[in-house]
């Protein structure tokens, strides 16, 4: 069964309206990308509506929504805050909500060619920037070059839909246990209080970042893999299990493995921070498709994984400082 929008949508319906167009945009990227392109939707609204990670080259780009759902003149007509755009590295995409699904062209222009190119003005004192394009652009058009098909949008994230045809599917993400959505649950809850942080999660889930921390200062991406296991005072030592499949190192991927006390409801005091690029160094196949590593609640001396354990207060500070460094 197929919904219909019934008349155009109202201005007591634009936030509806804005992540219906977000979301079906998304759901273009990752379909036309094969999931080459994964998106991070943030936690909190901080001026950045997602995360576009190349996975071809491991790149983040920082992606601002804008949208319509009637013409003007047979044009889009944008209007846009000066100080939601202070960041000319983001990329703009703007187009048509249309029935079921986004018109058939769209803008995806950087922030600092958009205001370049855009017309300045103010609203009550505060400045603005317009700008029009149409869904058959002329070629006298000054956004022609940021112009392109609803069909083709993921072409302008760096992704030829033509040499995607054919590729192998993505392998399926594994489903969470209830003790790993607890994990990453306390690591949000401890990322979310540095005001310096923007958090993302995945979607979907595709690859092996699956919360994107975005440092508002450097514009720099850190991605993490949670891991979460068993452990006690008896049975200090837990295996650590990561789908092979599925495993990227890059510079900007971290592991964070918590133990979690089951018999005293709580985490252990001491956690590890591990570079995804130093993974196989210590790691070992299972025979099964996973890649695994044991776990120590405590430092047992002098061993490999030792010199990543940090305390588990100090893992904000610790996340923070990489997404000034990497």
């Amino acid at each position: 069964m197929v919904a219909t929008v019934e008349g155009p949508w109202t201005r007591n319906e634009t936030s509806a309206s804005c992540q219906v167009f977000e979301f079906r945009s998304w759901a273009l990227l990752t379909e036309q990308s094969r999931g080459s392109l994964h998106v991070f939707l943030p936690l909190t609204d901080r001026g950045v509506d997602g995360l576009v990670h190349r996975l071809t080259d491991d790149q983040y780009v920082l992606v601002q929504a804008k949208m319509r759902s009637t013409l003007v003149d047979g044009e889009v007509h944008l209007v846009v805050w000066a100080d939601s755009i202070t960041d000319d590295n983001v990329v703009i995409v703007a187009g048509m909500l249309v029935d079921g699904g986004v018109g058939p062209m769209c803008l995806v222009v950087p922030a600092g060619d958009f205001k370049r190119l855009a017309n300045p003005s103010s609203d009550e004192g505060k400045p603005i920037y317009s700008m029009e394009f149409g869904m058959r652009p002329r070629s006298d058009s000054r956004w022609l070059q940021w112009l392109v098909p609803q069909e083709r949008l993921a072409t302008r994230f760096g992704v030829s839909v033509e040499g995607l045809e054919g590729a192998p599917e993505e392998p399926r993400p594994e489903w969470r246990s209830d003790l790993g959505f607890l994990g990453e649950s306390e690591v949000i809850r401890r990322l979310a209080e540095a005001g310096e942080l923007n958090l993302f999660r995945p979607f979907p889930d595709l690859e092996t970042v699956e919360l994107a921390v975005l440092h508002l200062t450097t514009r720099r991406v850190v991605g993490l893999q949670i891991k979460t296991v068993d452990v006690s005072r008896a049975r200090p030592r837990a295996t650590v299990n990561i789908r092979g499949l599925s495993f990227r190192s890059s510079p900007t991927t971290f592991f964070v493995v918590l133990g979690w006390l089951r018999d005293e409801s709580r985490f252990n005091e001491r956690c590890l921070l591990v570079p995804s690029e130093k993974v196989r160094e210590f790691a070992h196949d299972d025979g099964h498709g996973h890649l695994e590593f044991e776990f120590h609640a405590k430092p047992t001396g002098p061993t490999g994984l030792d010199r990543y354990q940090i305390d588990l207060s100090e893992l904000r500070e610790r996340v923070a400082r990489l997404g000034e460094t990497v």
